[in-house]
């Protein structure tokens, strides 16, 4: 019954693992408006925007190399149910089991930096703890029934989610960009988007100044990326056709 249930919710978080972090940039509102009736100093402040810089450069940068050099059809970025023809076990998965999975957790947390408050950022990693808890835990039981032996080997010498660099593995093949480019597109935008909620929310709480050029000229790049990669990826050959 327990296994029965667990499967339930992480078949659930799996299936709406991209959408469901939104609710955490929606309830950073109360702590925005609770940030702007009091000022952070300076160095607090740049002290966020560094970590928020690193942890979105770090998780960007996984998943663009495990993006970059992934077999096709392999475990990895699937979008509504679990598929996989292969294992992934080399490169990045050579040295942790779900690195997309860490990959998502450092940007999120580099996204919720922007807040600007450390309850928020606890809570975040709270959030996200079950959420990756239940989905690795569904992850897990179809690729060890899928790849049995196979899994059991590379299960038994690769962390699930904290790397280990010394059991590195080098992946043959060369890297992908337009890969990369064509998958991490709207994650790319995403991650942006959601940073320039931030901005606003902050900025009207602050200000009362929703024509901050700023804003403005952030909000129209992301939007030039977004529909002109969806463009190429839809309307030309620009992008390889599989994966």
């Amino acid at each position: 019954m327990q296994n029965e249930s667990f499967e339930k919710i992480g078949n659930f978080l799996f299936k709406y693992r991209g959408q469901l972090p939104l609710i955490l940039v929606l309830s950073s509102i109360p702590f925005i408006l609770h940030n702007s009736q009091r000022s952070n100093e300076a160095f607090i402040e740049n002290l966020f925007y560094l970590f928020s810089f690193i942890f979105i450069s770090m998780g960007h940068l996984i998943r663009f190399i495990a993006i970059g050099y992934k077999n096709l059809h392999s475990s990895g970025k699937n979008r509504d149910e679990q598929v996989a023809n292969k294992l992934n076990t080399k490169g990045v998965y050579s040295i942790v089991r779900h690195p997309l999975y860490l990959a998502n957790l450092l940007i999120w947390l580099g996204v919720l930096c922007v807040v600007q408050n450390v309850y928020f950022v606890l809570l975040g990693i709270l959030f996200f703890s079950f959420l990756y808890y239940f989905i690795i835990y569904v992850e897990e039981g179809y690729l060890r029934k899928k790849f049995k032996s196979e899994h059991e080997v590379w299960a038994k010498k690769t962390p699930v989610f904290l790397p280990n660099f010394r059991n590195y593995k080098k992946i043959q093949g060369d890297f992908n960009w337009k890969m990369v480019w064509k998958n991490e597109y709207p994650g790319i935008c995403a991650t942006f988007s959601c940073i320039w909620f931030i901005h606003l929310l902050r900025i009207f709480f602050l200000d009362k100044d929703l024509l901050n050029p700023y804003l403005i000229a952030s909000a129209v790049v992301i939007a030039f990326f977004g529909f002109g990669s969806k463009y190429l990826k839809h309307k030309t050959n620009f992008f390889p056709k599989d994966g």
